[in-house]
Formats: structure tokens, sequence, C-alpha cells
């Protein structure tokens, strides 16, 4: 996996990627997080650079170390649903303010997000 070209720096991107696979369960929580080279070479990075996105996430405790076993997602269900909510509150401030930018009203919202569920 490669990460993408854009503005955000590569360690934000890394901390994207796996507050993702935190909130969304892929991710499970006491999961095991692969070696720092490993993850360096899945996303094509130095691994200075995974060390700092791993760093953040635990500083944030999403992830925990475990000095002679590794780092593993954290088991804390609170800090899980917190993440979750942040990222559906984010993902929602983005998506109406470029609905309002487009002029779209919140019921012709409201109506496109149904349709767009049940498809």
């Amino acid at each position: 996996m490669s990460l993408n070209k854009s503005t955000v720096a590569i360690y934000r991107q890394i901390i994207d990627y796996f507050q993702y696979e935190i909130a969304s369960g892929r991710a499970v929580p006491g999961e095991r997080i692969d070696s720092i080279r490993n993850l360096a070479l899945k996303f094509k990075v130095n691994p200075n650079t995974v060390q700092k996105g791993l760093t953040e996430l635990e500083r944030d405790g999403f992830i925990i170390t475990d000095r002679t076993n590794g780092k593993f997602v954290t088991e804390d269900e609170v800090k899980i649903q917190e993440l979750k909510q942040k990222l559906t509150h984010d993902l929602t401030v983005d998506f109406v303010q470029r609905a309002k930018d487009l002029n779209i009203g919140s019921e012709a919202l409201l109506e496109a997000v149904t349709l767009v569920w049940e498809e």
C-alpha cells in the first residue's frame, strides 16, 4: 500500500490510516501492529516517518507499546468510540460545508444521503 500524493504530511497520512482502521474495527483491539520496518515497506516511506506517526498514535492512546512484544491497538473501548465520534464529526463538517458551497439545502442534502445510503 502506498500513501496518496497530497499536501498532507506523510506521517499524518499514517496517523489517519491507523485511526480509520481502528475506528472501523479492521484493526481489532489488542491486535499486534506490524513492525516499523514492515510498515515502512508497506507504505513505501522512511522508517523514521512511520515511527513519528506511531509515536503520535501512542501519545493519543490509540496504540500501546509493550517493550518486549511490540505495538498493539488499544483495547480501550471508550477511546475507540471517542475516535469514531470525532471522525464522524469531521467527515460530517466537511460534507456539509461542501454542500453549502454548492448551495444545496438541508432537505435536498438529507434526501440525497438517504438515496445513496439505500443503494
